[in-house]
């Protein structure tokens, strides 16, 4: 995968070198700012991430947003923000413990089990209020894709009046722009 993710906390002065964030799992995240790097006598090199919780939200809707298969890194990523076990998970999702391990090893993908996992982080991570204006346009969607015969995605993203409440600092750029601009409109 040749993709590049690069996230930023609005309002901040983008920093000079791009900070290649691994500690997420996955091999494409990059953050323009939103960090500190201290190098410590002691310890060595210590980088300090500007809150963690809504940067890996940002990611999150980020994975779940793409029109492609999940890798399996990113199938292992939505799972542990939502602290699943990979049983738990596989209750959740109908399927056997052995098939959660298979998708985060890129062995076999089921897509009802793709969709679910999207759909499941995609309502944890959103505040309960907005829940129902969630499935509402959901719901028009699959209407919509039913009508033209096509099969049902979840992959096109929610408004961006859902994601700016989701991760409200942290934002995708894509293509040297900001992808989501401006405030929250359902608190």
């Amino acid at each position: 995968m040749n993709e590049r993710a690069e996230f930023h906390v609005m309002g901040q002065p983008l920093d000079g070198a791009p900070l290649h964030y691994t500690a997420s799992g996955l091999n494409y995240v990059y953050l323009l700012n939103g960090f500190t790097v201290e190098d410590d006598p002691d310890y060595g090199r210590i980088i300090t991430i500007d809150d963690e919780k809504a940067l890996h939200r940002a990611i999150g809707l980020y994975i779940i947003t793409r029109p492609r298969i999940l890798a399996g890194a990113e199938f292992r990523f939505l799972r542990k923000q939502m602290r699943y076990t990979q049983k738990a998970l596989a209750s959740e999702l109908g399927v056997t413990e052995q098939s959660v391990a298979n998708y985060e090893k890129n062995k076999t993908k089921s897509p009802q089990s793709e969709v679910m996992i999207r759909l499941s982080f995609l309502l944890w991570v959103t505040p309960e209020d907005a829940h129902a204006k969630i499935i509402k346009e959901l719901a028009k969607r699959i209407k919509e894709q039913a009508r033209k015969e096509k099969p049902i995605l979840l992959s096109a993203p929610p408004s961006t009046d859902i994601q700016r409440c989701i991760s409200k600092d942290w934002q995708i750029q894509i293509g040297g722009l900001p992808a989501i601009t401006s405030n929250c409109p359902l608190y």
